[in-house]
């Protein structure tokens, strides 16, 4: 390969990343799917017995559907554990969820049996923020504003 073809490919490699950037842009009902799956998912062990346990299966169902939705919709699913700034944001929306999930079930434990409802309902809020911003740096990894 010479100096032009390379400079071609590398070109070519641009114009395709410029293309999914433009495609990658979910509305806010995708987004807030993620926040609602993230929050129902620590919002189900407000439920008694083995009710939490449905809770968890609905909310791999629904997980299910956001990717099959997303491949049928647009052709691809992006995976949010993906190399890049992408992957921190993800690794800290899991860890605040894993925070989440076991301060809900202390509280329920300690008598509070309307606290994973309430943290459930904000992790929602809070998912569907993240989902936005993660798209929004997404993008911007494509169409390499962030340096890569």
């Amino acid at each position: 390969m010479d100096e032009q073809e390379a400079a071609n490919a590398l070109q070519a490699m641009r114009a395709t990343r410029g293309r999914m950037a433009m495609r990658a842009h979910w509305s806010l009902g995708r987004h807030a799917a993620f926040g609602a799956v993230m929050g129902a998912l620590v919002a189900s062990y407000a439920l008694p017995g083995g009710w939490p346990m449905l809770g968890v299966a609905g909310c791999a169902l629904a997980s299910w559907a956001i990717v099959a939705g997303d491949r049928r919709r647009d052709g691809f699913f992006v995976n949010g554990y993906r190399r890049g700034r992408t992957r921190v944001l993800s690794l800290a929306l899991l860890a605040m969820m894993l925070v989440a999930l076991a301060a809900a079930i202390a509280l329920r434990e300690k008598g509070l049996a309307w606290a994973p409802l309430a943290i459930g309902v904000g992790l929602a809020i809070l998912g569907t923020m993240a989902s936005i911003g993660w798209e929004r740096v997404y993008r911007r990894e494509l169409e390499g504003a962030d340096g890569n």
